[in-house]
């Protein structure tokens, strides 16, 4: 049976960053990668956003499922956004989150919004100011993992590996 995978976690975790690794590691006539902002995140993103992309993904990997292709989706999700689907086995989701220690998540987020050597404390990331977006990133990747543990979903620490690592480790769990 084909399945849905949606690798989760916050931001800084290396979701993105292992795409292209997955793509190499995973056959592309059994498994198709996509990012789970690909077709574009409004300014306003909330939750009813996600769970209406959620639903879009799910519809898609059913789709697929019929050409008997599995579906790998990278990006934000909440167990919570799932109350309707997990409740169907027959839809074959799979729920990996990825998670990285506090400071690591600091230091990933603060590289990826330094530029020229300069981190700004003053740019604002959807619509909250850097720091405040970075310390809720780090905030709710507690809570996402206590929810991801009370499903018994796999978790991945990507502190210490390289996105190719932590590629592998994700493929592992797929395959």
């Amino acid at each position: 049976m084909s399945k849905i995978y949606f690798i989760s976690g916050v931001n800084g975790v290396g979701k993105t960053s292992i795409m292209p690794h997955l793509k190499t590691l995973l056959p592309s006539d059994k498994y198709e990668i996509h990012d789970f902002d690909e077709r574009g995140v409004p300014e306003k993103a909330d939750g009813n956003w996600r769970i209406s992309e959620t639903k879009y993904w799910v519809e898609t990997g059913i789709a697929l499922a019929k050409e008997d292709k599995n579906m790998v989706i990278c990006g934000f999700v909440k167990p919570a956004d799932f109350q309707n689907f997990l409740s169907d086995n027959l839809l074959g989701i799979a729920l990996i989150f990825l998670d990285a220690k506090p400071e690591i998540i600091r230091e990933r987020l603060r590289g990826r919004y330094t530029k020229d050597g300069y981190f700004d404390e003053e740019q604002m990331v959807i619509g909250k100011p850097i720091n405040v977006f970075i310390d809720g990133n780090i905030y709710i990747s507690g809570q996402m993992k206590e929810a991801f543990e009370k499903l018994n979903c796999p978790i991945v620490d990507t502190s210490d590996l390289t996105p190719e690592a932590v590629a592998k480790e994700v493929a592992e769990l797929i395959v």
